[in-house]
């Protein structure tokens, strides 16, 4: 039922899928994005909130996505990709709906009512399900549901937490139980656990989709809808030309949808902004470089919504082998990468000052009250790169380009996607910053398709960026990325003291010192070097001018069933081949 409100990774390297992340519409210019730009004040949100019985009933809805859905399950390892986010929007839902600054209330399709207690120091909830709420498959949605999802989420057995998302929060129940009924779920954690609505606010599955390991990671048909529920349902799946048809669902009992129909496509990140443009889509959300803004400016009856954004982008560094698993050799490739140049290089163009968005925390944004620069030593500092790297012994010999040590090359592979603009800017800048101090970039260059799936999850790199979509938790998910035996751990690192951190963090009620512990965690994270930040997005995306509650939503809720139009004269787009 519930969508996985934790980190995403992009379904490419220009897309987020984060944590893991501005009411200005369709300006006629964009301004520098340089250090001396003005900063710009970024809304919470910007989605033109109508509410839906002053919109007209109909009309269509084309959404791109970068590649094609792997796997359907958002447990899943392979389903945590915001690819796979957009399709869930639509065929999933949840039991709160947050607002701009992430207060919840509940979403009474789902869940009528809940309790949060504090018995014998453990966070104790209560949710009261909504009977008439079920599958597609037609069974109810239950405590057994939660329970189910937390036995196989919760960390205790190997061959399932190999292909959980992440074990985040799960890891910290103690119990989930039926109350006076199936649709009461009482939910013991194992102490206090602030960010509880992390789990049971968004990401369950039913209990069929749990039953083992094999089904668990079967649901790669988007035919089988009987694992989803929601106001919409797929009703055509065209795999050879990578288009998705969604309508209305029979199933559903709450408000009717206004949209008629759904088209979810692959398109490539570089043709975005020309088809938006060509209204062959109606929407592009992956507005990353100046070209896309642009051409997304072109269309008549569009608008490009802004706000304040959850994705952040970094370089991963693979410290389980080669050369990389030397803390101190990543340290000194950390202080030798310009980051202020990368992030001016990638923004170039669009409204958000480039200096507004650079990143030194791995949870917070700069807009988060929370916010805290972190990098400290590890700030862009070339003369201390190489002095580090002759103290592990990487010479420099005379006439060479690049250090040796016992007759090897400090030589590295970058996993670049050639054709995407902002794994090629980086790539660039890095190579070009990694000459500087004596260390060899090579490209390895892929493709969209293999990036994750071949490449990242099967640890196939050895320096690679990509993007994290956050969520309304910044400190519940530090496992996810930096703990032991998460499967999206792609560093292949992890410490004890750390470990311990993110316990303490996972547990500790009291807000001040809980942001304190996760900035301890960040600078362990930036000492690690292993992870790190460049800059944050602000969110841009592209849509008709007449589409309501739907845009750039910073933290609040998609309601997919409010969406609609507020004329559907010319609003949409026609669905192409």
């Amino acid at each position: 039922m519930m969508i996985n409100r934790r980190l995403f990774l992009g379904g490419s390297a220009s897309v987020a899928a984060l944590a893991a992340l501005a009411a200005c519409s369709g300006s006629g210019s964009s301004s520098s994005s340089g250090a001396s730009a003005t900063p710009t004040k970024l809304a919470a949100s910007d989605i033109n909130k109508v509410d839906r019985d002053k919109l007209q009933k109909g009309g269509e809805l084309t959404i791109p996505i970068g590649t094609w859905i792997p796997n359907y399950n958002r447990l899943h390892i392979d389903g945590n990709t915001g690819d796979a986010q957009k399709l869930a929007d639509f065929v999933l839902g949840s039991n709160f709906i947050w607002a701009d600054d992430a207060s919840i209330s509940v979403d009474e399709d789902y869940c009528t009512d809940y309790k949060e207690e504090e018995v014998d120091g453990n966070t104790v909830i209560t949710l009261t399900l909504n009977p008439d709420a079920k599958w597609n498959s037609g069974d109810p949605i239950n405590y057994e549901d939660y329970k189910a999802a937390w036995e196989f989420c919760n960390g205790t057995d190997d061959a399932k937490t190999a292909v959980v998302a992440s074990t985040d929060g799960w890891d910290h129940i103690k119990s989930i139980e039926q109350g006076k009924d199936e649709f009461e779920v009482v939910t013991t954690f194992d102490g206090v656990f602030p960010d509880w609505s992390s789990i049971l606010g968004g990401a369950t599955i039913p209990a069929a989709l749990a039953k083992d390991v094999d089904t668990f990671s079967g649901w790669t048909d988007a035919n089988n809808t009987d694992y989803w529920t929601g106001p919409f349902i797929v009703t055509k799946v065209d795999e050879t030309k990578q288009i998705i048809t969604l309508e209305h669902n029979p199933n559903w009992w709450g408000d009717e949808p206004l949209l008629d129909t759904v088209t979810i496509k692959v398109i490539d990140d570089s043709q975005l902004g020309t088809a938006f443009a060509n209204s062959e889509i109606d929407t592009v959300d992956t507005i990353i470089d100046a070209s896309t803004y642009q051409q997304c400016q072109q269309r008549a009856d569009g608008e490009i919504r802004q706000a304040a954004g959850l994705q952040w982008r970094h370089f991963t560094m693979n410290g389980a082998t080669g050369l990389l698993q030397d803390q101190k050799l990543r340290q000194a490739i950390v202080k030798g990468i310009d980051r202020e140049t990368i992030t001016e290089a990638d923004l170039q163009g669009l409204p958000v000052p480039a200096s507004q968005l650079q990143l030194g925390n791995h949870f917070f944004m700069p807009n988060d009250a929370d916010y805290q620069d972190n990098s400290g030593d590890y700030k862009f500092n070339k003369e201390q790169a190489i002095k580090e790297l002759e103290e592990l012994g990487w010479t420099l010999p005379d006439g060479k380009e690049y250090r040796e040590k016992d007759g090897q090359t400090l030589s590295i592979k970058y996993l670049r996607l050639p054709d995407t603009a902002t794994s090629a800017t980086e790539g660039k800048v890095l190579q070009s910053n990694m000459k500087d101090i004596g260390v060899e970039i090579v490209m390895d260059d892929t493709n969209n398709d293999d990036f994750f799936p071949e490449r990242v999850k099967k640890g196939n790199f050895e320096i690679v960026a990509f993007t994290w979509i956050g969520t309304d938790w910044p400190m519940a998910n530090i496992g996810q990325i930096y703990g032991k035996d998460s499967a999206s751990n792609y560093t292949g690192v992890w410490s004890e003291d750390l470990e311990k951190l993110i316990d303490e963090v996972g547990s500790e009620a009291d807000h001040a010192k809980r942001v304190e512990l996760a900035n301890q965690a960040d600078k362990l994270i930036w000492d690690e070097a292993i992870v790190t930040p460049i800059y944050s997005r602000a969110g841009y995306v592209a849509v008709p001018k007449t589409l309501a509650n739907y845009g750039s939503f910073g933290l609040s809720s998609r309601r997919m069933q409010d969406v609609g139009y507020t004329d559907l004269s010319g609003a949409t787009a026609t669905p192409t081949a």
